[in-house]
């Protein structure tokens, strides 16, 4: 009976081990990774909270600018914005626009195949496509 214990156990742990695994934050190692062109699809507050449709580019460049475009959900027209961005231990770190010295930083949540799930910011979650 103790064996059976000892198993159900250690098997209980690697089960829980590999789903805090699956949800761990993605660390980035350059800018290279998050280079290109994606399609912002939504923002939630959080995973499982209803998601707000969204229309707009981000556009992660090799220098180091991120460009933003398309219809601002906020504003109500469509806009085009620039700021730097690098990556610091992992996360994306950006200039935050009108706040001189201040920064919104982002973490990346998931990263497979042509979806990009980046957690921070002002929304909380943001859920893109790669372009």
């Amino acid at each position: 009976m103790k064996k059976l214990t000892r198993n159900a156990v250690f098997g209980a742990l690697c089960v829980a081990g590999s789903i805090s695994m699956a949800w761990a934050e993605v660390a980035l190692k350059d800018r290279s990774e998050i280079t290109g062109t994606w399609k912002l699809e939504s923002v939630a507050a959080g995973l499982d909270k209803p998601k707000i449709e969204e229309n707009r580019i981000w556009e992660f460049r090799p220098d180091g600018v991120i460009v933003t475009s398309g219809f601002n959900r906020h504003f109500k027209t469509n806009d085009r914005h620039e700021w730097t961005f690098n990556v610091v231990n992992g996360k994306i770190v950006a200039d935050d626009p009108g706040r001189p010295g201040k920064t919104i930083d982002y973490a990346v949540y998931k990263m497979e195949g042509n979806e990009l799930i980046l957690k921070g910011g002002l929304e909380g979650f943001y859920f893109f496509k790669k372009q």
